[in-house]
């Protein structure tokens, strides 16, 4: 299902004049990200303020600062290495801050695994299921970078509603929304990476996401994209949109 998927994908890129001039004219081209983005602005998602926690190189960042009209982005990531490429590509677009810090529940530091894909670098271990899936995904070493509170990151920032969190920080999703107590009663939209079995050591899993979210006046509304073992097919994870219905 991931290959067929990613396939079908690449197709319909071929087919759009939009997406090929995307692919060709933008600082970072992601299929996975324009279509996701693309999705949500034809299902009426019009963002003025995005929080893309865990931006990696801009992949999400990108999409959302070229497809949703008047939006500001606000990127977190703690890697040097992603953050230079990002800070490159933000450069030539103007609608996007970088923050290159980690966030999680509370100030300091923390130690992240960094991976040879380096968007399944986390600080949480790999699990033996993300192993199987994915074995190119090897640990090759740790740093040790700041972390801090969504909530100490944009205390006296202006966030123009709507607003749309994007969380993708392998794992450590649960960490970084309790860190957002006073943030989260801001946002509109929250698009969170789900796992349906543990990829990483310690995650939640989806239904206890859901729960999480629940309890802070958001309900899961629909999937807007997954991950799929490519042997199997099985799908492991999910991107799922969550939309307020009440306050916290």
């Amino acid at each position: 299902m991931g290959l067929l998927h990613n396939m079908q994908q690449l197709l319909s890129l071929l087919e759009s004049p939009a997406a090929l001039k995307a692919m060709l004219t933008w600082p970072q081209f992601s299929v996975t990200s324009y279509h996701m983005v693309s999705a949500l602005v034809k299902q009426g998602l019009r963002p003025r303020t995005i929080l893309d926690v865990g931006a990696n190189v801009g992949q999400f960042a990108v999409a959302a600062a070229r497809l949703f009209p008047g939006v500001h982005v606000h990127s977190f990531e703690p890697l040097p290495d992603c953050v230079a490429h990002l800070r490159k590509h933000a450069a030539r677009l103007g609608n996007i801050t970088v923050h290159p810090v980690a966030l999680g529940e509370r100030e300091g530091e923390v130690t992240m695994r960094v991976n040879a894909q380096s968007r399944a670098s986390s600080v949480l271990p790999l699990a033996p299921a993300h192993r199987e899936a994915f074995p190119a995904a090897q640990e090759q070493r740790e740093i040790t970078v700041r972390v801090a509170t969504l909530d100490q990151m944009l205390a006296g920032l202006a966030l123009p509603p709507p607003v749309l969190l994007k969380i993708d920080v392998q794992g450590y999703e649960a960490q970084t929304l309790r860190g957002a107590t006073a943030t989260l009663p801001q946002i509109e939209y929250a698009v969170l990476e789900t796992s349906f079995k543990p990829l990483y050591n310690g995650e939640l899993l989806f239904m206890d996401v859901v729960r999480l979210m629940e309890a802070r006046g958001m309900c899961f509304s629909r999937p807007v994209g997954w991950l799929a073992a490519p042997k199997t097919g099985e799908v492991l994870q999910m991107d799922a949109l969550f939309v307020r219905t009440s306050q916290s």
